[in-house]
């Protein structure tokens, strides 16, 4: 057995789960609740998979959560770029143009601050909410007129926590936001960030073998519209204000035992240090891409809901 892997990730297939390491790929058997699993009998179980025969050819992945199964939870203003965009946002109460920072307090100068608790939210709680990994859903609404507002992709670090609350496995997605909406007021925050397809996540599950330090998890974002480079950007984890065991933490109280138990566990949004320019806004067939060296890639193109009401 090779005991040098520094990670293993896997993934859901139409035949099955496989399990992936420098480009190759093994089926995988998993309990029927991985979330009774802690990290170190979830590594341990791939890392066993490995040592069968590979398969011939690249899976074709999809989502590995249910969502009305496994909640996923997001957490806000982790990042110190992101608290000044969300305060700029705030005070200009919907308005796309550029203003100055006046000093005002704002909601979100609370919820940066450590000594407070951080923003958490339910992001994603039934299966619609969850889009496909090539697709980046905006809303139809948000901007004057009841027009297509101005909404962005949000890259972040996505955790998957057992039932303990303990972390087994990572990814990444885009919590994706109608940012123009939640500038209107902060109370407008369900509605920007919960509704059909709102939630991109990457179809490969990270698991970091246990006995070996957390890495820095880098993550980038790229736009591309008809061909040409609208934006892009980078992060590392180390740049967040709160502890990721923190953010769980404070999750758990979401939960609906007061033991902040989630029977099928759940997926943790962690905030993003990527803020696209207020002059920048999605528009549809836009190319978002996400990558990560430790934590794998999407590529979504953006689509608008079309509410049937």
């Amino acid at each position: 057995m090779n005991q040098t892997r520094p990670s293993l990730r896997f993934a859901q297939t139409p035949n099955g789960l496989v399990v992936e390491a420098e480009g190759q790929f093994w089926p995988l058997t998993l309990p029927e609740n991985i979330f009774q699993l802690d990290r170190k009998e979830l590594f341990k179980t791939l890392l066993e998979a490995t040592e069968g025969t590979p398969l011939e050819e690249e899976p074709e992945l999809q989502n590995f959560l249910d969502p009305t199964q496994t909640p996923i939870l997001g957490a806000g203003v982790t990042f110190s770029n992101s608290h000044r965009e969300r305060r700029m946002e705030a005070l200009r109460a919907g308005s796309m143009e550029e203003i100055t920072d006046d000093g005002r307090p704002t909601p979100y100068d609370v919820v940066y601050d450590p000594a407070n608790p951080p923003e958490v939210f339910f992001k994603a709680i039934r299966t619609g909410h969850l889009a496909a990994p090539n697709e980046l859903w905006i809303r139809p609404d948000g901007g004057e007129d009841g027009a297509i507002g101005n909404s962005v992709p949000e890259p972040e670090r996505v955790l998957i926590v057992n039932r303990q609350g303990e972390i087994i496995a990572e990814t990444l997605g885009s919590d994706t936001t109608a940012r123009q909406l939640e500038s209107l007021s902060p109370l407008y925050l369900p509605a920007a960030k919960t509704y059909p397809g709102c939630t991109t996540l990457g179809p490969w599950l990270t698991v970091f073998a246990p006995e070996l330090p957390q890495p820095e998890i880098i993550i980038r974002m790229e736009i591309h519209r008809n061909g040409e480079s609208m934006y892009g950007d980078e992060y590392g984890s180390s740049q967040m204000k709160r502890t990721p065991e923190s953010l769980v933490r404070h999750a758990r109280t979401l939960a609906a035992e007061p033991d902040g138990t989630f029977e099928a566990g759940f997926a943790l949004f962690t905030g993003t240090g990527i803020i696209p320019p207020i002059q920048f806004a999605l528009e549809p067939g836009d190319i978002v891409t996400i990558s990560s060296p430790q934590l794998g890639r999407l590529e979504a193109t953006t689509r608008v809901v079309q509410f049937g009401f």
